[in-house]
């Protein structure tokens, strides 16, 4: 059967990023509200022309029906843990955090929230069924950077960077055609947190977020999460999917927790179909168990340790207020670090004293800090 031996292809992100899935499945569902998903089959795929068919990441929130007419045996196998929220029929996000979340949590997200936007000039914007192009390229760059500066820190490698051009090159339509948006929080003009989201019918899927790391005391992460909820909320999303990779924001936020799996199609009286299915199978299994005892850590810390990291911008400093009758103060002069691009350094000093001491950035000029930076 077929001409080629194998075809493989990655449902999830094909069918968030691109509205598509392969036509061996005659209809997706959401179990939510088991309404067929608006979505278009790939009918570049002749599925005849293929003896093994493998369909990744797959997540188990959907459901699908197999296209009878071709003899296809499917194999399932878990891959990965994914995370989501299932929003339900909650018309707030005051309900929601009530219904979901213990009070400590909703405490701590209003005190983040409170300080954020008493310390800045904070506001909120998504760019979804309408952009301009300047505005778009711009909010990209910016979020570019951000992921740069985020990785670095973190000495790791991001996904999203490695396939940027594509990102970039495809998402400024997707905004417009109502498939995509851009959710953005900004200190004045200038965004400090962007988050990258798809849109399939009533689920939202937050693929690319990321934030400016002076602001990292904030807690900008988590208070995106909960701005782009109550957006689900108030436009009656039924779930807002945060994907794979148990960051901690994730697990903090996810109502639900969902299995990505691999959907095997093989053809049971080919031996070498069979071979191809098992070998893939053992694989994946491998790999899962390598991932559980964490040797995917342990590489990157040799890696690290052998070739060295990425260098992060970021110093260590410690901070004091100084008494205004200081002799200090009459070797120095005033600076503005969140202006001045010369004195970039001093922004994530300056959030940190910002954030403990709950005072608005227009009025730190009647504040005196000292900043030691570690050599």
């Amino acid at each position: 059967m077929g001409n080629k031996v194998l075809y493989k292809t990655n449902f999830y992100f094909n069918f968030f990023e691109k509205n598509t899935y392969p036509n061996i499945y005659t209809s997706i569902k959401s179990k939510v509200n088991t309404i067929p998903i608006n979505s278009k089959t790939l009918k570049d795929i002749e599925l005849e022309d293929f003896g093994t068919l493998i369909i990744e990441l797959f997540p188990s929130y959907l459901t699908y029906q197999v296209d009878s007419r071709y003899a296809f045996d499917l194999q399932k196998i878990f891959r990965v843990k994914g995370y989501c929220i299932t929003i339900g029929k909650e018309k707030s996000i005051e309900g929601y955090l009530k219904t979901y979340f213990k009070p400590n949590f909703r405490t701590s997200m209003r005190r983040r929230l409170k300080g954020l936007e008493k310390c800045f000039n904070v506001s909120y914007r998504m760019f979804y069924g309408n952009i301009e192009r300047g505005e778009y390229d711009y909010l990209m760059n910016e979020l570019h950077a951000m992921l740069i500066r985020r990785f670095a820190q973190r000495n790791d490698q991001n996904m999203a960077l490695s396939r940027w051009k594509d990102y970039y090159a495809n998402t400024f339509e997707l905004i417009n055609e109502n498939k995509a948006s851009l959710y953005v929080i900004y200190d004045d003009a200038k965004p400090i947190q962007i988050s990258l989201s798809y849109h399939c019918d009533k689920i939202l899927f937050l693929s690319i977020p990321s934030y400016n790391i002076d602001y990292s005391k904030f807690g900008l992460g988590n208070i995106s999460v909960l701005k782009i909820l109550e957006w689900c909320i108030v436009n009656e999303y039924e779930v807002m999917d945060m994907g794979f990779g148990a960051f901690d924001y994730k697990v903090k936020w996810c109502n639900e927790t969902y299995d990505f799996e691999h959907h095997l199609f093989y053809t049971k009286s080919s031996i070498l179909s069979r071979m191809l299915v098992f070998y893939i199978s053992m694989k994946t299994k491998l790999i899962n168990y390598l991932l559980s005892k964490k040797v995917n850590l342990y590489y990157h810390q040799l890696k690290t340790f052998f070739l060295g990291g990425k260098k992060s911008d970021l110093k260590k400093f410690s901070k004091e207020k100084v008494d205004t009758n200081s002799s200090e103060l009459n070797k120095c002069k005033i600076i503005y670090p969140m202006k001045d691009n010369s004195f970039a350094f001093l922004r994530r000093a300056l959030c940190d004293f910002l954030y403990t001491y709950q005072e608005n950035v227009s009025k730190v000029e009647n504040q005196i800090l000292k900043i030691t930076y570690e050599s």
